[in-house]
């Protein structure tokens, strides 16, 4: 009796919890030389996604792009995924990306959003920002602020992710 009770009860609870995931917003943004660059090329392709949001005057943004590039290459031949990371900066700062990216020796995607559409679509209001994304382009895990640490839970999404492959 109990089993009849509860079963339809949980799928119910988790076909809500799992159709309730918000599909991550997909602005035609730019590369760091000005080209116009389609996100839906990098989301939603099959592979797991991190995205982090920052800027190059926000240190926390530094602190969590740096902790995070020691975890890059595992996570791309544990999971099969990649790294994001998408600048906010405004237009007269995008000269100032290249040469930050290159001394902290970054090896990300970088992307910009210059106007802003990312946040006026995710409703944030503060970086850094990181989302998980799956491999359908779902969001299943955000982060705001940074966070020492933080990886491990990172990862833990990503091995959810690659899970559903």
């Amino acid at each position: 009796m109990l089993k009849q009770l509860f079963l339809p009860l949980f799928l119910l609870l988790f076909t809500a919890t799992v159709s309730a995931q918000k599909t991550f917003p997909l602005p035609k943004l730019a590369d760091v030389q000005g080209q116009e660059v389609d996100l839906a090329t990098y989301v939603g392709q099959g592979k797991p996604t991190v995205i982090a949001v920052w800027a190059t005057w926000c240190q926390p943004c530094h602190m969590e792009l740096n902790e995070m590039q020691g975890y890059v290459k595992q996570w791309e031949e544990d999971y099969g995924a990649q790294v994001l990371a998408i600048s906010v900066d405004k237009r007269h700062m995008v000269k100032r990306i290249q040469p930050l990216v290159g001394r902290k020796g970054w090896d990300y995607n970088i992307l910009v959003d210059t106007d802003g559409q990312l946040q006026t679509r995710l409703g944030f209001r503060s970086i850094p920002q990181m989302y998980v994304v799956d491999g359908d382009g779902k969001i299943i895990r955000e982060f705001s602020g940074y966070a020492k640490g933080r990886m491990e839970q990172v990862e833990g999404a990503l091995k959810r992710a690659a899970a559903k492959r």
